[in-house]
This record gives C-alpha cells, structure tokens and sequence, in this order.
C-alpha cells in the first residue's frame, strides 16, 4: 500500500483569493470546510515600484460570526495580466481627450495593444497573518485573482484605468509619464 508522510503540524496555506471590483474595494470569500469569511481588499494609493503597479490599501476579513478584523499598509504587487477578448469600458469623462484611440486604416478585428484592456489581473499580496485576521489559514503568501467584471460607473472608470496603467506600464514600449496621469486618476478616484 502507498503510504506518503503526513507534513509536520503546522497551518494549511492560503494561496490564492478569487475577487471581483465592489466600488472601490475588491470583495470575494475565502471558504474553509462550511465556513465562509468575507474577503475586502481596498485599496487607498497605487503608485510604481520596479516599474509595476503596487496597490497599498487594508484587508478586512469577516468571520462567519461577522466579526470583522482589518490590517492597513498591506501592499498588492502586479504579478501579471489577462486579456480581455472584449471591447474595453469607456473612458472615464474626466480623460476623454487623453483616451484618444488611434486611427486605423483597417478594421481593428480584436482588442489588442493600445485598443486592449484587462480581463483578470493577479496580485501577490504583502505577507498577511492570518490569526490577526481570525482566519486560521498562513496567508504569509497570498495572490489575488481580480476577475474585472463591473457593474457601476466608478468600477468601469477604474478598471479602464487600471488597463491603461498596465499597457502604460507593461507593454513593449513602457510611457512612465503616461502611467503617472494613470496613477494620479486613479489616486484621485480611490479618494473619492
């Protein structure tokens, strides 16, 4: 008979948390055995660092008794992007003139580089521990899966921003001024 050795004690890992946009936030659940916990990323700045984009904000986790616990100054670092194979939301009025697409001379057939936007972005999240936040998991490693499907204004204004930041950011042709009006949108925005 296979036998494998069973781990050392010690907390099982949470590896990843999958989120959509809540207004400003990032909501979803994490789910352990029948228990649910409510999951809150909001972020309060985004700025650069080593050239991609870094979300600073609090976690607040609420228990399945609806204890809430929060910790601030955590950071969420842009690991990668996905495509959207669909049109990307409008532009936000306030940058109608800077979100000028540019004029093809044919049919644009897909969404791709400067026409693009983001489907699903993956955040690593700062080391988080999890008995502060009453969940009995290691969150020292944790990657948010943020699944762009918006339903107000202000989430379509911020996520066409965060797909300009990334293009701004990430593309073959980085435009660090243009990432900067990007960040100080946003900023504004998350200020709100």
């Amino acid at each position: 008979m296979f036998t494998q050795k069973r781990q050392a004690a010690g907390q099982r890992k949470l590896h990843s948390i999958f989120v959509t946009p809540a207004e400003r936030s990032l909501g979803g659940i994490i789910e352990i055995g029948k228990s649910r916990y409510g999951f809150d990323f909001s972020p309060q700045t985004v700025g650069l660092k080593d050239r991609r984009p870094v979300l600073q904000g609090r976690v607040t986790v609420t228990s399945p008794a609806g204890r809430k616990r929060t910790i601030e100054g955590v950071e969420a670092a842009l690991l990668s992007s996905q495509g959207s194979i669909t049109a990307p939301p409008p532009a936000p009025d306030t940058l109608k003139q800077a979100a000028q697409r540019l004029e093809r001379s044919l049919p644009a057939t897909d969404w791709t580089d400067e026409t693009s936007s983001v489907a699903a972005v993956f955040l690593k999240l700062s080391p988080l521990a999890g008995r502060s936040l009453g969940v009995p998991l290691d969150m020292g490693a944790v990657q948010l899966n943020v699944r762009f499907y918006t339903t107000t204004m202000t989430e379509r204004n911020l996520h066409w921003l965060f797909s300009n930041l990334v293009f701004a950011t990430m593309s073959d042709s980085p435009d660090e001024k243009l990432a900067g009006d990007y960040i100080s949108e946003i900023n504004r925005m998350l200020k709100a």
